[in-house]
């Protein structure tokens, strides 16, 4: 699949405006405000929140083996970059049970704004 079709089916499974938010990822992108990873049929998006510190959106239609591959990958990229933290706001318990499958230490967030964090 290609990015805009995963952020397309996965904004519909969630009931968010498909076309909304295709045209905001893609805002950021152009603005170099964020980058986005792509690994099967899940994205990961990278938005700049301050020094070394990124937000994280997943985007995904893989099967649940798939989708924690591609988040033990999308991890590995993390650890070679310079971010210290990453931040998010789980809307699901299981997405944050597979990010500490995949060796993430996830802890309370030190930002209002988001109820995980983990430092990288």
């Amino acid at each position: 699949m290609t990015p805009t079709e995963i952020i397309t089916k996965d904004a519909e499974k969630r009931g968010i405006d498909p076309a909304q938010t295709v045209n905001s990822v893609a805002a950021l992108i152009k603005k170099h405000s964020a980058t986005l990873l792509h690994h099967g049929n899940t994205l990961l998006l990278l938005r700049g929140i301050g020094k070394n510190s990124v937000e994280l959106h997943l985007f995904t239609e893989d099967n649940p083996l798939a989708l924690v591959k591609a988040l033990k990958i999308f991890v590995k990229n993390i650890r070679h970059s310079s971010l210290d933290k990453v931040y998010g706001n789980a809307d699901n318990e299981s997405i944050i049970a597979l990010l500490k499958k995949t060796g993430v230490n996830v802890m309370q967030s030190d930002l209002a704004q988001y109820n995980w964090m983990a430092k990288v």
